[in-house]
C-alpha cells in the first residue's frame, strides 16, 4: 500500500494526513467562484466601452475580484487543513520564473499550432487590426481574467480533490467544468463538442503545469500567453481581430476540420510532458510496501 514519506506530505496534491474534508467549504467556493465571474462579466456590461476610463473601471474591478477569490481560497485551503501555501502564489523571485516558465510552454504550444498548421494549409501573416496600445490593454485584460480562472477551475477545487480521489482523476474531473465554461454561446451540435475537447485539452495542459512545479504562476503564465499569442498577436484563433492575421495559401481542406486538429495535436504534444513531469514528482515521493 501507499505510504507517506516527509515530501508527500508537503505536497498539496498528494493526501495530506491532517487533511479532513469541509464540504460546506467546497459549496462556498463553488459560490464564491460564480460571484466573482458574474461579477466580471457584470462589469463588462455597464462599461462595455473600449475608452480609457471604462477600461480602467473593469480591469481595477477584475483585479480586486483576483484578490479577494485569493484571500478566500487560502482561508478554505485551511478550513480543510490544507496549507496555505498550497497554491504557490508566493511573490518571489521562483514565482516569477514559474510564470515564465508557463509562458515558455505556451510559445512552444503556439509555435506547434503554427507548424502544424502550416502542414495542413501553408500561410504566412499580414498586419491585423489591432495597435500595439490595443495589444498591451488586451495583454493586461487577459492577466486578470485568466488568473480568476485559474483559481477557480486549478486552484481550490483541484487541490481539495487530489486528495480526495488522486490527483491524475483530478486533474480529469477539473476539465470538465473548464470546457463547459466556454460553452456559451456555441450552441449544441459538432461545433460545441469541438470546444469541449479543445478547452479540455487547454485544462488538461494548464493543471499539469500545475502540478509539475506546484505553483500555479506556472498555469497563469501559460495560460495568459497562450491566450495572448492565440487572440491577440497571432490570429490563429480566426476571429479576425489582432496584430496579425494569417493568409492562407490555399484552401481549407473540405473532409476535416484543420483547425480542430491542429489545436488538439499541439495540445496533447505539450501535454504529455509535462504529465510526465508532474508524475514523476509526485509519484516519485510515494513509496509501496
Amino acid at each position: 500500500m501507499a505510504i507517506l514519506t516527509p515530501q508527500s506530505k508537503t505536497n498539496p496534491f498528494l493526501r495530506q494526513s491532517e487533511f479532513h474534508l469541509s464540504p460546506s467549504s467546497v459549496w462556498f467556493f463553488i459560490f464564491l467562484g460564480v460571484a466573482a465571474w458574474l461579477l466580471n462579466v457584470g462589469t463588462q456590461m455597464v462599461f462595455p466601452s473600449q475608452n480609457l476610463l471604462p477600461y480602467i473601471i473593469r480591469t481595477t474591478v477584475l483585479a480586486l475580484t483576483v484578490v479577494l477569490t485569493t484571500v478566500g481560497s487560502i482561508r478554505l485551503l485551511k478550513q480543510n487543513h490544507l496549507p496555505a501555501e498550497a497554491l504557490g502564489l508566493g511573490i518571489s523571485v521562483r514565482s516569477l520564473l514559474n510564470f515564465l516558465l508557463g509562458a515558455c510552454i505556451s510559445v512552444i504550444f503556439l509555435l506547434l499550432i503554427g507548424t502544424v498548421l502550416y502542414l495542413f494549409v501553408p500561410f504566412h501573416f499580414t498586419a491585423g487590426a489591432l495597435s500595439g496600445i490595443q495589444v498591451i490593454k488586451e495583454c493586461y485584460s487577459y492577466f486578470w481574467g485568466n488568473f480568476l480562472e485559474e483559481l477557480i477551475f486549478r486552484g481550490f477545487l483541484l487541490i481539495v480533490l487530489s486528495n480526495l480521489i488522486g490527483w491524475r482523476r483530478a486533474v480529469w474531473v477539473m476539465a470538465l467544468p473548464f470546457a463547459l465554461f466556454h460553452l456559451p454561446g456555441i450552441g449544441f451540435g459538432m461545433e460545441a463538442l469541438k470546444m469541449m475537447v479543445t478547452s479540455s485539452v487547454g485544462g488538461l495542459l494548464f493543471s499539469y503545469a500545475f502540478t509539475a512545479t506546484s505553483s500555479l504562476w506556472t498555469a497563469i503564465g501559460a495560460h495568459v500567453m497562450g491566450n495572448i499569442l492565440l487572440h491577440t498577436l497571432t490570429g490563429l484563433d480566426g476571429a479576425g481581430r489582432a496584430m496579425f492575421q494569417p493568409s492562407f495559401e490555399d484552401k481549407f481542406p473540405v473532409g476535416y476540420d484543420a483547425n480542430f486538429l491542429t489545436f488538439t495535436i499541439a495540445g496533447a504534444i505539450v501535454a504529455y510532458p509535462l504529465f510526465v513531469l508532474a508524475k514523476k514528482r509526485l509519484e516519485g515521493s510515494t513509496g509501496s510496501v
